[in-house]
């Protein structure tokens, strides 16, 4: 359950991080600006980037295995499925022998 709610998590914040970055970053500072400045500007951006591409990356991963044990529990319960498809065929096929043994 925590996979669910931290991936969901992720994913939500990745989409406010992708529409918040011109509020978070702000505009690029002029040409003529000092060179402070725009190194200034340049790391908040690529922090801000990194930021967001952990965040997908997270929730990337986060999908693949919510997939992944999904996949898992539907091949287990497929199994299951059919063992119990086959134990009922057997079932009936003894008592279907049984009864044409008594027929002869």
């Amino acid at each position: 359950m925590w996979l669910k709610v931290s991936t969901a998590a992720l994913i939500f914040f990745s989409i406010i991080m992708l529409f918040a970055y011109f509020w978070i970053v702000g505009p690029k500072p002029p040409s003529h600006a000092p060179r402070a400045e725009q190194i200034a500007f340049l790391r908040k951006g690529a922090s801000y980037i990194g930021l967001e591409a952990l965040a997908l990356i997270g929730s990337i991963v986060g999908s693949y295995l919510i997939a992944r044990r999904a996949r898992e529990e539907f091949r287990e319960q497929s199994r299951k499925n059919m063992e119990s498809l086959l134990e009922a065929t057997l079932r009936d096929h003894a008592r279907t022998s049984g009864q044409d043994v008594e027929a002869d």
